[in-house]
């Protein structure tokens, strides 16, 4: 199966971009065709030189892309099978981004990113920090094309455009 694992994200150790790297690792070993695409400025330095090194260690120079800050987050997404998020989040904006471009999330099963899976039914959780389990989400959600269908759903019911006709509603109700 050819994946591409996004991960869009500040680069710094509480995101966990080290978990991800470890999970692109494990399903290449699995015989998966895995690149992961992570965009996102770096505040950690010294946090980024951890993971260059462990890109090396693990034999995925030619399979991850550290690509910085970016403005074009809607098209890069575009190119993802699943966006990644391995980390505890309040809410996760990583996840509407994705939601609006029809990309489901593999989150890890705490705080808002589980919240966000679980209302927008465009993803799958799985436990925080358990590799296998991540796979598994993963692959669930490049398998079940009905996340697609409601990561859009999602973001439709959630855009500008449709809280103002809420508002609108609600406003008319009251006269």
């Amino acid at each position: 199966m050819n994946i591409v694992i996004g991960h869009v994200a500040l680069i710094q150790r509480t995101k966990k971009q080290d978990f991800v790297l470890r999970v692109i690792h494990e399903l290449r070993k699995s015989g998966h065709d895995v690149i992961g695409l992570f965009p996102g400025e770096c505040r950690e330095p010294e946090f980024m030189y951890e993971l260059e090194a462990l890109v090396k260690e693990l034999d995925l120079t030619d399979s991850v892309l550290f690509l910085g800050r970016r403005n074009d987050i809607p098209d890069l997404l575009k190119l993802v099978d699943v966006l990644m998020i391995p980390s505890f989040e309040g809410f996760p904006l990583a996840g509407l981004e994705a939601a609006s471009a029809g990309v489901p999330v593999a989150a890890c099963n705490v705080a808002g990113a589980k919240e966000f899976v679980e209302v927008s039914n465009g993803g799958c959780v799985f436990e925080e920090n358990n590799i296998n389990n991540a796979i598994e989400a993963i692959i669930e959600c490049c398998r079940n094309n009905l996340l697609v269908i409601e990561t859009r759903e999602f973001a439709k019911q959630s855009s500008v455009e449709a809280y103002q006709t809420r508002i609108r509603s609600c406003f008319a109700s009251i006269k």
